[in-house]
């Protein structure tokens, strides 16, 4: 069950902070914080700034980045933008990324910097640095496979010394991402208990640790990071892939890291993913509430998939729906099958949503290990065993673990394959069971084939599409920064 985590980090993290600490006005040669660290309980609540940062890049950027910008999904009832390649360095979505990420760095830098020194309860105090150094880690991550080279910021804003950074070489910001990672795994428990559930876990670490080396092609290290999450036999698959994303299994077995929203605070704790990915025409939500209709399935996508339970689960071209009984208007989806991992048919009864963002789950981590297994060794037993135990409950309608001769023919496990056919079966299995998760766009990008496939699904795409434009306004206020190619 979703935990009051996001309570701690929005009236503890902005509120205590915000107001008392953070963004009182100062002098910009004053703009320090040592003066705010000084109990257990100034810790903590700098921690939870550092969480606070997450809520509005995991709320609307994630998927406009991670699948919108594909050829997965479109914009829905929207038009323009990374959907079909039109954009400039002035559109606002990449300085709002830019600024959120910044600002999450900015207040883990804080954390880092201050806590050590603080006389407090040693395992925690090392816990709360384990838990900034994973999401400063999280942060440079999401900014590099943006933007590519990036300043590289590991001190607090105190001064004006941070105004004019220029951007460091990729490779070192891979190498603090690596370094802050592996602190954070040795750092962090394995779980937590009562209302910390949801926060930063070595599991967590080692996870998204693991999908760094495998965007940089370290097969060898990703395979060995997956492999000990898998031996650890801390995380498993649901049963039933709907489970997956029930309000009620939130932050369960299968899920090593995600972004907490809880409905009814009027201060941005609950989340609008719900309305963002929910058919408008027809209008599906309850309560009232209507969709907003920012992302739909492109029908390509939709009609290449082959029919099985996951695909009903996760998107649904036409209303009613047997998977969806709640929903009760009939019609077909105007702007396209409709996404419905985010479905909460609570929304609309208090302020926001109560679906949070999964950014690490335990089938990404089995497809991470056969994809690196394959690379290093060709297709092994483990590598089919790891790809098949997601195929199998992907096609699991009665979740009884039973290979069923009806289910085995919509999705069978495979076999037989040679090391380039199970290269590209990998990647066809994350399409599917991560779409619309925000991952498809950086695979396409890592494994060199994100121009390639936007052509064929006839976007105008070009090289310089590879990366996201420098923010126009970030040049202006910081001259030191250059711009990618043909922006």
């Amino acid at each position: 069950m979703k935990t009051s985590i996001y309570s701690s980090l929005i009236i503890m993290g902005l509120l205590t902070m915000g107001c008392e600490k953070f963004l009182d006005e100062q002098p910009r040669s004053a703009i320090g914080s040592d003066g705010f660290f000084q109990t257990q309980a100034d810790a903590l609540a700098g921690v939870n700034a550092v969480y606070s940062a997450l809520s509005g890049y995991y709320n609307g950027n994630a998927w406009y980045f991670g699948d919108v910008s594909t050829e997965v999904a479109n914009r829905g009832e929207l038009t323009g933008g990374l959907d079909v390649m039109d954009y400039t360095a002035a559109d606002p979505v990449f300085r709002d990324f830019w600024t959120i990420m910044y600002r999450g760095i900015n207040y883990a830098n804080n954390v880092v910097k201050w806590v050590p020194t603080m006389e407090i309860n040693e395992q925690l105090r090392d816990r709360y640095v384990g838990e900034a150094k994973f999401l400063r880690a999280l942060f440079y991550f999401e900014l590099a496979r943006g933007f590519g080279d990036v300043p590289l910021m590991t001190e607090p804003t105190e001064n004006t010394a941070n105004n004019d950074i220029p951007r460091a070489d990729l490779a070192d910001v891979y190498a603090l991402i690596i370094s802050d990672l592996q602190a954070a795994a040795a750092a962090l428990p394995p779980s937590y208990n009562g209302s910390d559930v949801g926060r930063a876990t070595s599991g967590a670490a080692n996870g998204l640790l693991a999908k760094v080396y495998l965007t940089q092609g370290d097969w060898q290290r990703a395979r060995e990071t997956a492999k000990a999450i898998i031996d650890s036999e801390t995380y498993g698959l649901f049963a039933n892939f709907a489970d997956v994303f029930k309000l009620a299994n939130e932050n369960g077995k299968e899920h090593l890291f995600s972004v907490q929203y809880t409905s009814g605070n009027s201060r941005g704790g609950g989340s609008s993913l719900t309305s963002s990915f929910a058919s408008r025409n027809p209008n599906i939500l309850l309560n009232g509430a209507i969709a907003g209709t920012a992302v739909a399935t492109e029908r390509a996508f939709y009609d290449a998939v082959p029919d099985h339970y996951r695909k009903r689960i996760s998107m649904v071209a036409e209303f009613p729906s047997a998977y969806y009984p709640e929903i009760t208007v009939s019609g077909t989806a105007q702007a396209g099958p409709v996404p419905m991992k985010y479905w909460d048919p609570t929304f609309g009864i208090n302020v926001g949503g109560d679906a949070n963002w999964i950014v690490l789950r335990y089938a990404d981590v089995l497809l991470l290990f056969a994809e690196a297994e394959n690379e290093l060794s060709g297709p092994t037993d483990a590598a089919y065993e790891a790809i098949n135990t997601v195929r199998k409950r992907a096609r699991d309608e009665n979740a009884n673990g039973m290979d069923e001769a009806e289910e085995l023919a919509e999705l069978p496990d495979l076999e037989g394959l040679s090391k380039e056919d199970f290269r590209a079966a990998v990647w066809a299995e994350r399409r599917m069971e991560l779409c619309f998760e925000g991952h498809h766009r950086w695979d396409l990008l890592r494994t060199g084939r994100f121009v390639d496939v936007m052509k064929e699904s006839g976007r105008n795409a070009e090289a310089k599409h590879e990366l996201f434009p420098i923010p126009l306004l970030e040049r202006q206020a910081n001259p030191a920064l250059t711009q990618n190619d043909d922006y």
